[in-house]
């Protein structure tokens, strides 16, 4: 198989270890593995030193400007493989499709995750749909598989996005229009929710960032062609919505106030479909769960294709 794994890291030490014994008891034990080490102070570097002299196929990288999207780069500036996967420092490796459309630039797959000890398949919507990505995330991380010399010519990771950098990729990859393989016969690898993940332990600790990378995916959809863009933004103003009701169920009436300021600012005073946004909003203040379904459904109903 021809693929490189990149795995970006920061003071993993502790779980490192683990994440990449993983891929070497998996199907994927052969594959070049390319770790970068973001800055990490906890001696990370000297346990990819040791690692990389017993385990021949494992590289270690550099990279001091921190940030995920960074990392990776960093990471696929170095692969010679056709074909890219990006891991997590802190999940288990278990294995990725073998068989897939060699004229393929994307491949896509579900995974699970994993919150305490409840375990779920991540919401996964097969449809080549940037508006449905903006609202499911059906594209994470850990769930495409890159033609390397495509995702070079898209631009790679987003370094202006310092977190939700995957769902901006997946955003602007599909509306890149790639040749796209879904994979849907079974679910690969468990993400770990935990409060030192990079989304952070609540909403209202990272609003400001989302709303960064949501500005950043506002920016994509300038190519897009119009009637794309046009959804793409429409859903970007829903996702807002959704932040926002999110932020007053946590009880942060400051940080939703200005997530409509932003509303304001990128999508105008009265954009359509705000009435529904608003109905979005309230939801997801009690607490409810599934806004982003319903907003799904309102983007894809007949009215609105």
């Amino acid at each position: 198989m021809d693929i490189t794994i990149v795995i970006p890291v920061y003071n993993r030490k502790a779980l490192l270890k683990h994440t990449l014994d993983s891929i070497m008891r998996s199907p994927c034990a052969g594959a070049p593995v390319i770790v970068v080490d973001n800055g990490s102070t906890d001696g990370t570097d000297k346990f990819l030193e040791a690692y990389c002299e017993s385990h021949p196929t494992v590289t270690a990288a550099s990279e001091p400007v921190r940030s995920a999207a960074t990392a990776r780069n960093k990471g696929l500036s170095l692969v010679r493989t056709t074909w890219v996967y990006f891991f997590d420092s802190d999940d288990e490796f278990e294995d990725i499709p073998h068989d897939w459309d060699s004229s393929a630039q994307l491949v896509a797959f579900p995974t699970r995750q994993k919150v305490e000890s409840k375990v779920t398949i991540r919401a996964y919507k097969p449809v080549a749909d940037p508006a449905v990505q903006i609202l499911n995330g059906m594209l994470n991380t850990i769930s495409m598989i890159f033609r390397t010399a495509w995702l070079k010519e898209i631009g790679g990771w987003n370094t202006a996005c310092p977190v939700w950098d995957d769902w901006e990729l997946g955003t602007r990859a599909l509306i890149a229009e790639p040749r796209l393989q879904w994979i849907t016969t079974k679910a690969y690898h468990t993400v770990k929710v935990h409060s030192d993940s990079l989304t952070g332990p609540s909403f209202k600790s990272r609003y400001k960032l989302q709303l960064e990378a949501i500005g950043q995916a506002a920016t994509d959809t300038d190519r897009a062609d119009t009637h794309t863009a046009v959804r793409c933004r429409k859903a970007l103003m829903l996702r807002t919505f959704i932040l926002s009701g999110k932020l007053l169920y946590e009880g942060d009436k400051k940080a939703s106030a200005q997530c409509r300021d932003f509303i304001t600012e990128q999508f105008g005073k009265r954009p359509e479909g705000i009435g529904f946004g608003r109905f979005l909003e309230q939801y997801s203040a009690l607490g409810l769960r599934g806004a982003w379904e319903l907003a799904v459904r309102y983007m894809t109903s007949k009215k609105r294709l």
